[in-house]
C-alpha cells in the first residue's frame, strides 16, 4: 500500500475499517515477549506515520487490556490544566468506546491540576487517530482520554505518578501521542538512547532544551515513561523512528514494559 503525506485517514466507518485493516495487514511486526505498559505512537492525522503506527499495534502481545489511558498534547492555546474528556463514550467511526468513569474520577481526585473538561479534545489527532487501531487490535476495552494543556515538568510528574498508581490496580495501557517537529541527527540519537534506557532526567533535559530536537507531545512521552518506571518497567522495544522532513513531522514508535 502506497502511503503519501497528501492522504489522511478516512472519516466514514467502512472506508476507515478497510484502510486500517489494510495498513495493519501490511505490517510485518511480531508481538514482543514482555508485558506492555505504554506505547509511543504518532499524534497527527498524517498517513506517513501509518506504517509505523501499525508496527506498534501489531507488536502488542496477546492478553487483555482493560483500560487505555490516552495522553495527548494540546493543539490550541495553552491552558494551565490537564483535562479528562467528559463524555460517557468516545466517538469513533468504528463504534463508540466507553469512557472509564471510575478511572476518570480517580484521576480528577488526584490533584487540582486534573479536571473533567473537554478543552483540547476532539481534534483529528491524538486519540482520534489511534483509537481505530486500538479497536482493531484490542477488541473490547474502555478508554480515558487526557489532554495536557501545558507540558511542564510539574504536570508531567503529577500525571505520571497518578497514572502509575492506577496501573497497579488494573490491566492498563498508556498511549503517548507525539510527533517530532524538528531534529538534528544528534537529537534523534539522544532521544532513542534516553528512551531505551528509560532515563527520565536525561529525556526531560533534552526535550526542555529544544536545541537538538523539538517534540509535539513531550509531556505525554514523559508521562508514559514516568508511569512505566513507577510500575518497574525494564524493557523498551523500538518499532522505528522517522526524522522530520520538508513533507511534515517525524514519528516515533516504541513499547515500554516489563518481563
Amino acid at each position: 500500500m502506497q502511503i503519501t503525506s497528501a492522504l489522511t485517514y478516512a472519516t466514514q466507518r467502512a472506508p476507515l475499517d478497510a484502510q486500517i485493516s489494510g495498513i495493519l495487514a501490511n505490517s510485518n511486526a511480531t508481538p514482543v515477549d514482555f508485558r506492555v505498559m505504554a506505547a509511543v505512537v504518532p499524534h497527527s492525522d498524517d498517513l506517513r506515520g501509518a506504517a509505523l503506527a501499525a508496527d506498534v499495534y501489531r507488536s502488542f502481545p496477546d492478553g487483555n487490556i482493560d483500560t487505555v489511558i490516552s495522553v495527548a498534547p494540546n493543539r490550541g492555546e495553552e491552558f494551565k490544566r490537564i483535562t479528562v474528556c467528559s463524555l460517557d463514550s468516545y466517538l469513533s467511526p468504528l463504534g463508540d468506546v466507553v469512557v472509564n468513569d471510575g478511572v476518570r474520577n480517580e484521576l480528577c481526585d488526584e490533584d487540582d491540576d486534573i479536571f473533567l473538561d473537554d478543552r483540547g479534545h476532539f481534534h483529528r489527532a491524538g486519540l482520534d487517530v489511534n483509537l481505530p487501531y486500538l479497536q482493531k487490535i484490542l477488541g473490547d476495552f474502555s478508554v480515558v482520554p487526557l489532554v495536557m494543556g501545558a507540558e511542564t515538568p510539574e504536570f508531567c510528574r503529577e500525571l505520571g505518578s497518578a497514572v502509575g498508581e492506577i496501573m497497579a490496580n488494573q490491566t492498563t495501557l498508556v498511549v503517548a501521542c507525539m510527533d517530532i517537529i524538528e531534529a538534528t541527527e544528534r537529537g534523534v540519537d539522544q532521544f532513542q538512547q534516553h528512551l531505551t534506557n528509560l532515563d527520565i532526567p536525561a529525556m526531560m533535559a533534552l526535550l526542555n532544551q529544544e536545541t537538538d530536537i523539538r517534540i509535539e507531545g513531550k509531556g505525554p512521552l514523559l508521562v508514559a515513561m514516568m508511569a512505566s518506571v513507577h510500575r518497574r518497567a525494564n524493557q523498551v522495544s523500538w518499532c522505528g523512528i522517522d526524522a522530520p522532513s520538508t513533507d511534515g513531522p517525524g514519528f516515533a514508535g516504541a513499547l515500554m514494559g516489563r518481563h
